[in-house]
């Protein structure tokens, strides 16, 4: 139980402050412990990262202030790919869904960087939430799951893990 809570932690915190790899503490627990198993472990990640990518989210649309260090105010002119991101996704609706969508599970383009983007194009909640929770639901379950799958001898694994 306590794995289970520190993924979570681990997956929040480093979506917020981005200094770890989440995908690789993540993977790291599943091959040091036993107990939890990855259809528990791959949905706490993936809600952390989620919890954890609102923050940003929230910043770009202007709803949490951020430090002033950190505050981007007067240098909107220059951040010209979130509009020309922005009249793409007017001109084909299901081309941003599908952009979150494939970042959320495969990092390209990366997460960070759409969560950002869609905050600022003030992207609804309902229809951003949706594509990055899945996206983001199955990368971290693959992940979860791939030391097991590869300990049962698949052809990619080699020599086995234990």
């Amino acid at each position: 139980m306590l794995w289970a809570l520190s993924v979570f932690a681990m997956s929040a915190g480093t979506a917020v402050v981005p200094v770890f790899s989440a995908e690789v503490y993540l993977v790291s627990v599943v091959l040091s412990q036993h107990g939890p198993p990855w259809w528990v472990l791959g949905p706490l990640a993936a809600v952390g990262q989620l919890l954890g990518k609102a923050v940003h989210y929230l910043a770009a649309r202007g709803a949490v202030r951020l430090p002033r260090l950190l505050n981007r105010e007067g240098h909107h002119a220059e951040w010209r790919w979130p509009h020309r991101l922005g009249a793409l996704c007017e001109r084909h609706p299901v081309a941003g869904a599908s952009t979150v969508l494939l970042s959320g599970l495969v990092g390209v383009p990366p997460f960070a960087a759409v969560v950002l983007a869609a905050g600022m194009l003030r992207v609804p909640w309902p229809v951003w939430l949706p594509s990055a929770a899945t996206g983001r639901m199955a990368r971290f379950c693959l992940l979860a799951a791939l030391p097991e799958l590869l300990r049962f001898g698949t052809p990619l694994a080699g020599a086995p893990l234990c």
